[in-house]
């Protein structure tokens, strides 16, 4: 049939009808899951805040990494989430 191809056909070698109802279905699928009742069907979110709690222990350890102190009281303090980071002229960060 036309409207699925066969894979094990290389694309320039299937009749155009296949490309053509291939790529009709596949836009037609793209343009659906990209409007509004599409995100609302696959329950996307889009990006929104969380809180970050850092790299998991176990993915660290299998890495054989560890957070610095004093970065990680920096980096992943919850209670400092509103503040905007402020660096020095070396590049260090001071907040």
């Amino acid at each position: 049939g036309i409207a699925y191809y066969d894979p094990e056909v290389p694309g320039n070698e299937r009749p155009f009808e296949v490309n053509f109802f291939s790529l009709v279905r596949n836009l037609t699928m793209t343009g659906f899951y990209t409007s509004k009742i599409g995100i609302e069907e696959i329950g996307y979110k889009g990006n929104q805040p969380n809180v970050w709690d850092g790299v998991p222990q176990d993915v660290l350890d299998q890495h054989g990494v560890a957070y610095d102190e004093e970065w990680l009281a920096k980096c992943v303090d919850q209670s400092q989430r509103g503040v905007i980071a402020e660096w020095d002229d070396q590049g260090n960060l001071l907040t």
